[in-house]
Order: C-alpha cells, then sequence, then structure tokens
C-alpha cells in the first residue's frame, strides 16, 4: 500500500461555525452563548478548535459546556475569484508571530489551506500552532501586495508557451538529428 497523494485543487480545510455555552447552573441560570469561526478538515476537529478557544478565552472546559451545533459555512460565489486578507497568529521556535496575508482563491476555505500549507513548508509550523483570527474580502484597490495586484489589470494575457510544432504530415520524419524549437 503506498502513500495516499495530495490533492491540490480542492482545500483539505473546511469553514465551520460552532455554537457552544458553559452549562447552566444555580449561579449561572442563562449562561452567554459563544460562536466560534474555525478552519478545520471536519466538523470534530472544529469542535476540538471550539473547546480550545473556550477553555483559552473563556475559562469553559469541554465537561463544563455544550455545544448547540456545528455547521460548514459554504461559499455563497463559489465562481467568482476573489481577493482575501486573512489575519493570523502562528508559534515559531521564538514564540507567537502576529502576520497577514494576502490570497486570491474562488473559495476562503482553500486560500487559508493554502496558508496553512506554506507555513508549514516555509516555517514548520504544525496546524495546532496556527490561530485564524479574521479573514475579510478585500476590493482590488485596497490590495497591498504586488504578487495579489498584479492579477487586477483587466487586460492580462497568459501566452501558451512551450508549443511543439509539427510539421506537416509529408515533411514528418520518424527520426530526426536535431530537437525541435519550441519558442
Amino acid at each position: 500500500m503506498g502513500k495516499g497523494t495530495v490533492c491540490l485543487a480542492s482545500a483539505h480545510l473546511r469553514q465551520y461555525e460552532v455554537v457552544g455555552r458553559h452549562k447552566p447552573s444555580p449561579k449561572m441560570p442563562e449562561p452567554k452563548l459563544f460562536r466560534h469561526v474555525c478552519f478545520a478538515p471536519n466538523h470534530v476537529v472544529a469542535k476540538t478548535k471550539f473547546w480550545k478557544f473556550m477553555r483559552e478565552y473563556h475559562k469553559v472546559k469541554r465537561a463544563n459546556g455544550e455545544v448547540f451545533g456545528v455547521r460548514e459555512l459554504k461559499e455563497k460565489r463559489p465562481n467568482v475569484i476573489k481577493n482575501f486578507c486573512v489575519q493570523f497568529r502562528w508559534y515559531s521556535r521564538t514564540g507567537p508571530v502576529n502576520t497577514s496575508k494576502e490570497i486570491r482563491d474562488t473559495h476562503l476555505s482553500r486560500g487559508v489551506s493554502r496558508i496553512f500549507n506554506g507555513l508549514a513548508g516555509q516555517h514548520r509550523a504544525s496546524f495546532s500552532n496556527i490561530q485564524v483570527i479574521r479573514s475579510t474580502t478585500k476590493l482590488p484597490k485596497d490590495c497591498n501586495r504586488p504578487h495579489i495586484s498584479q492579477f487586477h489589470n483587466g487586460g492580462i494575457r497568459f501566452p501558451l508557451i512551450h508549443r511543439v510544432r509539427k510539421p506537416a504530415k509529408a515533411k514528418r520524419a520518424v527520426l530526426t538529428a536535431k530537437a525541435p524549437q519550441t519558442f
């Protein structure tokens, strides 16, 4: 049995919304509801991320809380390419790093997956060490990064390079002494 291949066309992360709260008690009969939006490969990991968020920021453990629902958030316009800005925190070997990246994609979850893969490759950051703080859609005029704004030109063209021209059937040889010109 060989290793599984990585599919680059689809995202390995999905966007989930988890809603939960502290269990009701005599001290707190109606606890506050919390909604957490996160990126995870499945709903089980999304709930785990929710409880990590509740533990760190609201002092609620899983044993003392309850989840009302987990739902996957879908892209409203999946056929339109958009500019996203993702602000996130990741823990490097020296400490936490707050940063933001601009990405251009049709799906936010696919773009965030590319960011996670990039951090894993360049900085050896694992999935559990990356925390997405905020993600927004940007207009083309608001994009700062040159590798994103280069695609905002209306007359952009992508030439087909490295094309091998085939000679006519009558002039075609089975074996030739020189390589074909591909420019």
